[in-house]
């Protein structure tokens, strides 16, 4: 399987960060987090300005991609494909070669963009698809990966997971990142923070994973 060189790019900075934590990929960003990134993945075009997802059918299609790019954290935000390109991936989302192309081009569009395809050298006149990235996945998997790498300043642990999630949603949300907190009670104030750009935008926050007790 081959990869685009942005991918192997990512990827190493996501193993670099795991290996200094010496921990596995899935306890570094636990799939309690990955799910956090793919709800707020689902529920980002609500906030933009225009609303690029028209249809039941094309956020159906849009969450299942979300799904697919926070498959795995050692994957950052990308769905690599093999031979079957395209077809492959359409074969995994459940829809039609053509109307998924459709789509890709369409979000490729977007400002930001929600997505960025991949393709290979041509071949028969043919680029075929290597991989599809959702960017605002790969930072939040990178950001993640670094915030729960580090020791809290007061108690020295790393944040719990479900915090995380929570701040890693309303990010996603919002399309953005931020800082790696060196306490856990300035990332808990953090996702309040969150919740309230996202009410500034129209939306709603999600429900909270972890209460901390500190929201009053």
């Amino acid at each position: 399987m081959n990869s685009p060189s942005e991918f192997d790019t990512v990827a190493a900075r996501f193993e670099a960060i795991r290996a200094d934590s010496d921990r596995t990929p899935d306890a570094l960003v636990p799939r309690s987090i990955m799910r956090a990134i793919a709800a707020g993945l689902f529920r980002a075009p609500t906030l933009r300005r225009t609303n690029p997802l028209k249809s039941r059918q094309q956020r159906d299609l849009w969450g299942r991609l979300a799904d697919e790019a926070t498959a795995r954290p050692e994957h950052v935000g990308f769905v690599l494909l093999g031979d079957g390109g395209l077809r492959e991936l359409a074969e995994r989302l459940g829809v039609r070669p053509k109307t998924l192309a459709g789509h890709l081009t369409s979000w490729r569009r977007t400002r930001p963009r929600m997505l960025q395809a991949y393709s290979g050298r041509k071949v028969g006149g043919v680029a075929p698809l290597l991989a599809v990235q959702v960017p605002v996945a790969t930072d939040l998997v990178l950001w993640a990966a670094l915030t729960r790498s580090i020791l809290d300043a007061g108690d020295g642990r790393v944040p719990h997971p479900l915090l995380v999630a929570d701040a890693a949603e309303r990010l996603a949300m919002l399309g953005t990142t931020g800082p790696a907190y060196e306490t856990w009670p300035l990332l808990d104030d953090a996702v309040g923070d969150l919740g309230a750009a996202i009410v500034r935008k129209g939306g709603d926050p999600p429900r909270r994973r972890l209460e901390t007790g500190r929201q009053t």
